[in-house]
C-alpha cells in the first residue's frame, strides 16, 4: 500500500495543479479549432456543441497559408542543418585546439547572447535592403540573422559536450593515426548525439516561431507561418477558431518531435556538467 507523507503530498498537488496549468491554453485551443465561430463566441469555455473539421480545411486551403507553411519549413531546415553544422565545427575547435585568441574569440561568441537580437533589426534593413546587398524581400534573407542568432547558445552547449568526451577516446584514435577531422567525425561527433539533437531543437523552435525579423525583411510573397497566422485577424473581426485551427497545424509537429526527443533534450542540457 503507498503511503504519502503530508511534503510528498503536497509537492504532488502542486506538480497536478501546475501541469493543469500548463495544459489549459493547449486543451482549450484544441477545443476552439474543432467548434463553429457561432459557439466558440457564445460559449468559449465549454466543449464544442458540434464537432467539425472545417476550420482545419479552411485554414490548409487558405491561399497563403500552405505556401507560408513550406516557406517555414525550408528557411528552418536549412538554418538550422548550417547553424547546427558551423557550431559542431566551432565548439571542436574550442576544445580540442590550441590557438592565440582563443578564449578571446569564444568570449566574443558568448557575447552574441548577451545583445537583443532586435537591436538589429535597423541596420540589417539598410545591409539586406536597395542600398546593401539588396535581397531584402526574399525569403534567404533570413537565412544569415537565423544563423547568427542561433550560433552562440549551439557553440556553448557543444562545447561542453565536446569536453565530456573521455580523452582517452581522443588519444586512442589518434594512436591509430585518426586526423582531425576523422577524430570529429568518427569518434566526438557520435557521442555528443544527445547535445546535437537538443540545440537541433531549440534551434528549429527558435527559426520556426520568429516574427519580427520575417515581418520587417520579408516581401508580400514570401511569408512564413506567424506572418500568415496574422491574416485570419481583420480591422474589425477576429476569426477565433480559424486562429486556433492555424496554431494547432502549427504545433502538432513541434508536439511530435519534442515527445520524440525529450530524453535527448535533457541529456543533452546535463552534458558537461559533471566531467571524469
Amino acid at each position: 500500500m503507498l503511503k504519502f507523507s503530508p511534503g510528498s503530498l503536497l509537492r504532488q498537488l502542486l506538480l497536478g495543479g501546475y501541469l493543469l496549468f500548463t495544459l489549459y491554453p493547449l486543451v482549450w485551443l484544441t477545443l476552439t479549432a474543432f467548434r463553429h465561430e457561432g459557439d466558440a463566441q457564445q460559449r468559449p469555455l465549454g466543449l464544442p456543441a458540434e464537432w467539425t473539421w472545417k476550420n482545419l480545411q479552411q485554414v490548409w486551403q487558405s491561399g497563403s497559408f500552405g505556401q507560408a507553411y513550406l516557406n517555414s519549413l525550408a528557411i528552418s531546415v536549412v538554418a538550422v542543418a548550417l547553424a547546427l553544422s558551423l557550431a559542431a565545427l566551432a565548439a571542436f575547435a574550442f576544445s580540442y585546439f590550441h590557438f592565440r585568441g582563443k578564449t578571446a574569440l569564444y568570449v566574443l561568441f558568448l557575447l552574441g547572447m548577451m545583445i537583443p537580437v532586435h537591436v538589429t533589426l535597423i541596420p540589417l534593413n539598410s545591409l539586406l535592403g536597395a542600398g546593401g546587398l539588396n535581397i531584402k524581400g526574399s525569403l534567404w534573407c533570413l537565412l544569415g540573422p537565423y544563423i547568427a542568432f542561433t550560433l552562440p547558445v549551439s557553440v556553448l552547449i557543444l562545447r561542453r559536450a565536446f569536453e565530456a568526451v573521455p580523452q582517452e577516446m581522443i588519444d586512442a584514435g589518434q594512436m591509430d593515426g585518426c586526423t582531425a577531422w576523422q577524430t570529429f567525425w568518427h569518434i566526438s561527433l557520435p557521442m555528443i548525439k544527445p547535445a546535437l539533437s537538443t540545440v537541433l531543437i531549440f534551434n528549429f523552435l527558435t527559426v520556426w516561431n520568429e516574427y519580427a525579423f520575417a515581418l520587417t525583411l520579408l516581401g508580400p510573397g514570401c511569408q512564413t507561418i506567424p506572418l500568415a497566422i496574422t491574416e485570419f485577424k481583420g480591422e474589425h473581426d477576429v476569426q477565433i477558431t480559424s486562429i486556433c485551427a492555424a496554431l494547432l497545424l502549427v504545433i502538432v509537429p513541434l508536439l511530435v518531435v519534442y515527445a520524440c526527443a525529450q530524453k535527448h533534450i535533457v541529456n543533452g542540457l546535463t552534458a558537461g556538467a559533471v566531467k571524469e
